[in-house]
Protein backbone atom coordinates (compact mmCIF):
# COMPACT_ATOMS: atom_id res chain seq x y z
CA UNK A 1 0.00 0.00 0.00
CA UNK A 2 1.48 3.44 -1.09
CA UNK A 3 0.89 6.55 1.07
CA UNK A 4 1.44 9.89 0.97
CA UNK A 5 2.38 12.31 3.65
CA UNK A 6 2.80 16.23 3.88
CA UNK A 7 6.07 17.62 5.06
CA UNK A 8 7.59 20.94 5.75
CA UNK A 9 10.59 21.49 2.92
CA UNK A 10 12.99 22.20 5.71
CA UNK A 11 12.04 18.80 7.01
CA UNK A 12 12.50 16.80 3.81
CA UNK A 13 15.99 18.52 3.47
CA UNK A 14 16.98 16.90 7.08
CA UNK A 15 15.68 13.85 6.36
CA UNK A 16 17.30 13.69 2.94
CA UNK A 17 20.75 14.68 4.71
CA UNK A 18 20.47 12.25 7.03
CA UNK A 19 19.50 9.07 4.97
CA UNK A 20 22.15 10.59 2.15
CA UNK A 21 24.96 9.98 5.83
CA UNK A 22 23.99 6.76 6.25
CA UNK A 23 24.03 5.73 2.66
CA UNK A 24 20.31 5.15 2.36
CA UNK A 25 17.67 6.19 -0.40
CA UNK A 26 15.42 8.52 1.39
CA UNK A 27 11.85 6.17 1.13
CA UNK A 28 14.24 3.19 3.04
CA UNK A 29 15.21 5.56 6.07
CA UNK A 30 11.67 7.10 6.07
CA UNK A 31 10.54 3.12 6.21
CA UNK A 32 12.70 2.62 9.02
CA UNK A 33 12.31 5.22 11.21
CA UNK A 34 9.10 4.75 11.09
CA UNK A 35 9.12 1.13 11.93
CA UNK A 36 11.97 1.93 15.03
CA UNK A 37 9.26 4.42 15.91
CA UNK A 38 6.56 2.12 16.45
CA UNK A 39 8.64 -1.15 17.56
CA UNK A 40 10.91 0.52 20.16
CA UNK A 41 9.51 0.89 23.38
CA UNK A 42 9.71 4.08 25.42
CA UNK A 43 12.53 4.21 27.91
CA UNK A 44 11.67 3.40 31.66
CA UNK A 45 12.15 6.02 34.11
CA UNK A 46 14.52 4.72 36.95
CA UNK A 47 12.28 6.35 39.71
CA UNK A 48 9.54 4.74 38.42
CA UNK A 49 11.22 1.05 37.85
CA UNK A 50 12.74 1.21 41.67
CA UNK A 51 9.79 -0.51 43.33
CA UNK A 52 11.82 0.23 46.54
CA UNK A 53 11.08 3.92 46.24
CA UNK A 54 8.20 4.61 43.84
CA UNK A 55 5.31 1.97 44.30
CA UNK A 56 2.23 3.34 42.54
CA UNK A 57 0.44 5.40 39.64
CA UNK A 58 0.65 8.29 41.72
CA UNK A 59 -2.22 10.83 42.77
CA UNK A 60 -4.30 10.92 39.59
CA UNK A 61 -4.48 15.29 40.10
CA UNK A 62 -0.58 15.85 40.49
CA UNK A 63 -0.61 17.80 37.36
CA UNK A 64 -2.28 20.01 38.57
CA UNK A 65 -1.70 19.67 42.01
CA UNK A 66 2.04 19.50 41.76
CA UNK A 67 3.11 22.47 43.95
CA UNK A 68 1.26 21.06 46.96
CA UNK A 69 2.50 17.68 46.67
CA UNK A 70 5.68 19.04 46.58
CA UNK A 71 5.93 22.07 48.87
CA UNK A 72 2.96 21.75 50.61
CA UNK A 73 -0.46 23.50 50.53
CA UNK A 74 0.49 27.14 49.63
CA UNK A 75 -2.32 28.67 50.67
Amino acid sequence: MDAQISLSPDLIARIEREANARGMSLPDFVRDSLERAITQKPPVDALFADTAVYRDDGPVDFASNHDDYLYGDGS
